[in-house]
């Protein structure tokens, strides 16, 4: 039953020769810490919030924009629109007129006359 008393004994000792050593080093900022810990007030605890620092992976996010990017590109292509024999046809037998001193497509003059008759 020695064994229990040299035990304590031991750690009485080193608490001892650490209470002395740490005798000079005094913490200050105790109500710093506890108001960042514990904000009393809802606009503490909101600051309290924003204060939180948020980690972003750096590749993960850039693959994923990478993916993005490049599947918008594919996905979203230009319409090439390649005139049409019927339009070519059209364009070719296209008349040009003139009426009241000005020249005009034949077609769309007529389309004009025509509304405004009615």
């Amino acid at each position: 039953m020695n064994t229990g008393n040299t035990e304590n004994t031991e750690r009485e000792t080193i608490k001892q020769q650490l209470d002395e050593e740490l005798q000079l080093i005094h913490f200050k900022g105790h109500e710093r810490v506890l108001k960042m810990t514990h904000p009393p007030t809802f606009g503490a605890r909101l600051i309290a919030f924003w204060n939180k620092e948020i980690e972003i992976p750096a590749k993960p996010i850039g693959a994923i924009g990478a993916i993005i990017l490049v599947v918008s590109l594919t996905l979203h292509q230009p319409e090439v629109k390649h005139p049409t024999q019927q339009n070519v046809q059209q364009q070719q037998t296209r008349e040009l007129i003139e009426a009241g001193g000005n020249t005009y497509w034949k077609d769309i003059y007529d389309q004009a006359v025509k509304r405004h008759e009615n």
